[in-house]
């Protein structure tokens, strides 16, 4: 370092200083790396940077909150029957475990589900009946699907636990699969010629039976009808499906089921839709109110649940369905109408809503009505073993031509001109 003197002249002042070299100033050390965060997903513009690794994300509790509405529709996604059967099977598994002392929520341990599965083939049914393993495969889907992706118990073990069950107990004891009778024509009759229609019950009781046996309607399809989405024309009705099991997500579509002298349908329709107009929502001091809301509105059920006296039933806490009708329900007053007629067993098989299902497919197999028709008359997936081939209109048009598969089904006994 050297040194010089210097002459400065400061306010008007002359002042004497030293000079010195200074040494040189250290490098500046080099600006740490930031790390940012990247994926194969991230895109930029020009001169844009990804957002850093150490800038987290500013939430308040704002971002974590909905609305009330939005709140319910998560809670009520998915279809409505499919929604309580999960709801249910969930339910017993968290009761049951609290009987043993296990724990179900907010996690659970492969061995609870596998000791409540031994505990139902043990077991089986209330009625002494044993599960069958297609129901248990059910029970454990909806089970294992409850808990979130990496906490789950490990859902193929207990699969394979039910599987065995099928090969060493179910199928040895004389297990066979569930199945519902037929309800043909000729059984269809005598249910209806059984229902006393001069009654609003009797009314809507054979209207739903002869729409779900047009249609081959399962009966969460025949509960989801709207007043809208059936239309009467001069020589039969039409009807709007919205979705169904194998098009949840696919167009709705209308089809035609023309009138025929053994079902009547449009004389059944249409004094269901009459007693309809006069029935109103039921308040806490009268059950049918004159000037209170209508029943009978374009976007409200179609079928509603009655009293013993033909009005409307408050279903206030019907928190689950609401003003629809269950699937169990329909399924009852099927049961309850074919006993009635003396038809509870067809064939040695119990009749139930499904057997207006297999029913008209009966009919129609036997009229050689192609499979491919009747997998587009059942709403059957194409690749269903139940019905083979497409099942369904590319465009999901409406049929002008009013092609109905039950043309080739001749009138049933005294309604045939034979």
């Amino acid at each position: 370092m050297t040194t010089s003197s210097a002459i400065e002249v400061t306010g008007g002042e002359i002042v004497e200083a030293e000079l010195v070299d200074m040494a040189p100033l250290p490098a500046a050390a080099a600006p740490a790396e930031v790390p940012y965060v990247v994926t194969r997903h991230t895109m930029l513009g020009p001169g844009e940077l990804p957002p850093r690794v150490d800038e987290p994300a500013r939430f308040t509790a704002v971002d974590f909150t909905v609305p009330d509405g939005v709140k319910k529709r998560l809670n009520e996604r998915g279809a409505r029957n499919t929604r309580v059967n999960r709801d249910s099977s969930r339910v017993r598994f968290e009761q049951w475990c609290e009987t043993q002392g296990r724990v179900a929520r907010p996690t659970t341990t492969t061995a609870n589900v596998a000791a409540y599965f031994g505990h139902l083939m043990e077991k089986g049914k209330p009625d002494g009946t044993k599960y069958s393993p297609d129901t248990l495969l059910a029970y454990s889907a909806r089970i294992v699907s409850w808990y979130t992706k990496g906490e789950r118990p490990d859902g193929s073990l207990i699969r394979e636990m039910i599987e065995d069950y099928r090969l060493e107990e179910y199928i040895p004891a004389g297990g066979e699969p569930d199945r519902s009778a037929g309800l043909t024509l000729k059984y269809l009759v005598k249910v209806l010629a059984a229902i006393d229609e001069a009654t609003r019950i009797g009314r809507r009781d054979a209207a739903m039976l002869v729409l779900q046996y047009g249609m081959l309607y399962r009966s969460v399809e025949v509960t989801n009808l709207l007043v809208r989405q059936v239309r009467i024309d001069t020589d039969g009705v039409w009807v709007w499906t919205a979705k169904s099991k194998t098009r949840r997500k696919g167009k709705g579509r209308w089809r035609f089921i023309r009138d025929r002298a053994d079902l009547q349908i449009v004389a059944r329709v249409r004094a269901w839709l009459a007693d309809l107009r006069e029935l109103f929502e039921p308040t806490a001091h009268d059950q049918n109110p004159a000037s209170g809301e209508p029943a009978y509105q374009p976007n409200k059920p179609l079928f509603r649940a009655l009293t013993t006296l033909g009005n409307l039933k408050r279903r206030a806490n019907a928190t689950v369905q609401g003003l629809f009708l269950t699937g169990r329900a329909v399924n009852e007053m099927v049961k309850a109408r074919a006993a009635a007629a003396g038809v509870a067993l067809i064939n040695g098989l119990k009749v139930t809503s499904h057997s207006l299902r297999a029913g008209p497919n009966t009919d129609l197999t036997e009229a050689e009505v192609p499979l491919a028709e009747r997998n587009e008359a059942g709403d059957w997936n194409p690749d269903s073993t139940l019905a083979d081939d497409v099942y369904n209109r590319p465009d999901g048009s409406i049929d002008i031509s009013k092609r109905d598969p039950l043309d080739a089904v001749p009138l049933y006994g005294q309604f045939s001109d034979g």
